[in-house]
């Protein structure tokens, strides 16, 4: 296949989002030669501010509607300017009291976009754009390599210090944890903190850019964290090899194994999260010549 002066879309090879309790609020889709992955936060407020089945399920719908509406209307830039502007929209819609909601209480998500262009010698050019901890896995000239975004690492540490080794129940968080998130959301979309989809704070053109060339059809991973902790968590796979699982078609068996490790460590005393069980995703995707 030669991808040079094609027109190039995404193709699913595979695909599956599970929540990890009653809501999900992960998303995914693709469209023509953009895909994404998004993975939703709602916040520590007991009042519901949205129509979702929560506020970060709300959002991390309505950036996949929107995606989907304007991907392929220009470049990712305008885009994600466009999605934006959308999302403060719907929001104020929304939410009667928009100016009384603060960085605590309005719901946030994380963003993973990437797009294909004709690259060199028949490759494909993927260019990623990165807000928040959703990862993509690329097969690059330099093997797998992982994007994502880590400038909210230091503040997922200090959770998971505040955390400690105290085991606690599925679906509660202790009060250290809880302020310490607290504390975190004051830098949400500030120079010296984080960056993610927001709909009161702007984050248009603040995420991380990545780009590789890879062979058309080649598999490539779009995944949230709640995936991703078969690596990052239980330290069961590789980037390497969770790749190599995921391009042999084994994804629903991952996602069991995932389940049956989060349910092994039900107090998160061996393995510590936030959360027993996480909303978890993946995609897999080729970028083929269309047309």
């Amino acid at each position: 296949m030669n991808a040079t002066g094609s027109i190039l879309r995404f193709r699913s090879l595979d695909r599956l989002s599970l929540p990890g309790s009653r809501v999900n609020e992960d998303g995914i889709g693709l469209r023509g030669s953009v895909a994404w992955v998004v993975d939703g936060a709602t916040g520590l407020s007991n009042e519901q501010l949205t129509s979702g089945g929560s506020d970060a399920a709300w959002l991390a719908g309505l950036v996949g509607k929107r995606l989907m509406d304007l991907a392929g209307t220009g470049g990712a830039d305008a885009v994600l300017s466009r999605l934006e502007a959308d999302i403060h929209s719907a929001f104020r819609e929304t939410t009667t009291h928009v100016p009384e909601v603060g960085d605590d209480h309005a719901p946030s998500a994380c963003l993973g976009l990437v797009e294909a262009h004709p690259g060199n010698s028949g490759q494909v050019r993927v260019q990623g754009r990165f807000l928040g901890d959703v990862i993509a896995l690329v097969p690059s000239e330099r093997g797998i390599v992982r994007w994502t975004d880590d400038r909210a690492k230091p503040f997922e540490r200090k959770t998971l210090a505040a955390l400690g080794a105290r085991e606690h129940a599925p679906g509660s968080i202790p009060e250290a944890v809880k302020r310490q998130i607290l504390e975190n959301r004051t830098k949400l979309n500030r120079p010296d903190g984080y960056w993610v989809v927001n709909p009161l704070r702007p984050w248009a053109g603040r995420e991380l850019r990545f780009e590789a060339q890879v062979k058309p059809g080649v598999p490539i991973l779009l995944a949230t964290d709640g995936f991703m902790r078969l690596v990052d968590v239980f330290g069961a796979y590789s980037d390497n090899t969770l790749h190599a699982e995921l391009a042999a078609g084994k994804g629903p068996a991952l996602m069991q194994e995932l389940r049956e490790r989060e349910r092994s460590d039900l107090l998160a005393g061996a393995y510590p999260r936030v959360k027993t069980h996480d909303d978890a995703t993946f995609l897999v995707i080729a970028a083929e010549p269309y047309g």
